[in-house]
């Protein structure tokens, strides 16, 4: 099945994954750079352990991000064995299993410079029993745990939810740290949908960016590549070599091999000499004078790549990879007379 619209509409798509591979990556990016799952796990703790009704939600930027830095420097700082200012996520944080999880300093024995992005169930269940319970007190009963969450402060949502927990796990310990884990990746659940949509919101700014960078514009680009057959024939063309190599997940050789199939001579992607110093030139011919239209053209082709890019690389690599089956499998031969 094939056609110029088809063809058309599979280099569009291409031009929609791409952009939306090169944001995630910068995405993730800062991600790392500003440490925000690390940020964000601890903020899903603090809920859980401590801070009754502190939100995950928008205290606004300048707030939340002091909030989530102060939050981040207590779990780093090593305590003196109470709760201070850190509360239980920094007692538990000071646990010998999740400080051997944290990037050491070259420079300086004992201080830390970085928490893990995440913690196991598992790891987090024994370094809260230990930290509410020591071992120097005796053998680990059900009852000690008990004893000890009843004497957390009121106000700490952690004290209701652990003794809720070990009054369903009876006379078993086993069962108290199961459902600790439980909770524990209940919370982690919401944090990712936390940090889900962080990178969501910053995936459209910055696929916004891209496109008024290097001129992304999909009506742009599916004008020239409907009036020009043999530029709408090599990218199709490329698209079905590198379309495997989507598939099987190798994002960076695809780039790297695609990016031609989609800016063909120069003509689809980047903005045109003169641009931006003539402003006309950004969207109209050499000698033309663009008019109200061509300026809402180019800003609606400019909005579109970006609003299809923040949909994510996959979805666009997997409805490129249906459509260019489709094509190439053409339509199924009728029933025989």
């Amino acid at each position: 099945m094939s056609s110029p619209v088809v063809d058309v509409a599979i280099a569009v798509m291409l031009t929609f994954a791409l952009t939306a591979l090169v944001a995630s990556a910068i995405v993730e990016w800062l991600g790392n750079l500003t440490r925000k799952r690390a940020k964000y796990l601890l903020r899903g703790l603090r809920n859980m352990l401590d801070a009754k009704g502190e939100a995950a939600g928008r205290p606004g930027p300048l707030a939340g991000a002091q909030a989530e830095k102060a939050i981040y420097a207590k779990a780093l700082a090593p305590t003196d064995g109470t709760a201070a200012d850190g509360g239980l996520t920094a007692l538990v944080f000071d646990h010998p299993m999740l400080r051997a999880m944290m990037q050491p300093r070259p420079t300086a024995a004992g201080e830390r410079t970085r928490i893990p992005p995440y913690v196991p169930a598992e790891t987090f269940s024994r370094a809260l029993l230990d930290t509410l319970v020591p071992a120097d007190g005796g053998p680990l009963t059900l009852d000690r745990v008990r004893a000890a969450v009843a004497g957390l402060d009121e106000s700490m949502p952690a004290r209701q939810a652990l003794l809720g927990l070990a009054d369903q796990s009876t006379a078993s310990l086993d069962d108290f740290r199961t459902g600790v884990e439980h909770w524990y990746d209940a919370q982690m659940d919401r944090v990712s949908g936390w940090y889900k949509r962080w990178a969501k919101r910053w995936l459209l700014v910055v696929a916004a960016g891209l496109c008024l960078i290097a001129n992304i514009d999909a009506y742009a680009i599916a004008g020239t590549l409907y009036r020009d057959p043999a530029l709408r024939a090599a990218a199709v063309s490329q698209v079905q070599q590198g379309s495997a190599c989507a598939a099987a997940g190798d994002q960076a050789a695809c780039v790297r091999e695609l990016v031609g199939a989609v800016d063909g001579t120069g003509r689809v992607i980047w903005w045109p000499e003169g641009c931006p110093s003539t402003p006309s030139a950004c969207v109209a011919q050499p000698g033309q004078e663009p008019g109200a239209r061509d300026w809402l053209l180019k800003l609606l082709g400019l909005a579109l790549t970006a609003a299809a890019a923040a949909m994510g690389a996959p979805f666009w690599f997997d409805l490129l990879n249906r459509l260019v089956n489709l094509r190439t499998t053409g339509r199924r031969p009728g029933p025989k007379p």
